[in-house]
């Protein structure tokens, strides 16, 4: 056990960066994956530097990990109601 009571060895989430900035990534990325048309098309590039932009200290792949969640979380009708948390 750890000092916060989680055991050790059963934690397998490996990006703790992605974890701490993820809400405030959801809000910023909301309005574009939400309205993501084809008269609005954001691509994954653009997002991807504004996640970059935002959030320096992630890495590419830290970056591309947020959006495809943000990108999945709206698909199963979850990014609402996380925002509205």
């Amino acid at each position: 056990m750890t000092d916060d009571n989680r055991p050790v060895q059963g934690e397998r989430r490996v990006h703790h960066a992605v974890r701490d900035i993820f809400v405030q990534a959801c809000i910023l990325l909301a309005p574009y994956i939400q309205n993501n048309n084809k008269a609005l098309n954001t691509s994954g590039f653009a997002m991807l530097h504004m996640v970059q932009d935002h959030f320096p200290a992630l890495t590419s792949s830290e970056a591309r990990i947020v959006i495809t969640t943000v990108e999945r979380l709206h698909r199963e009708n979850r990014l609402q109601m996380l925002l509205e948390k």
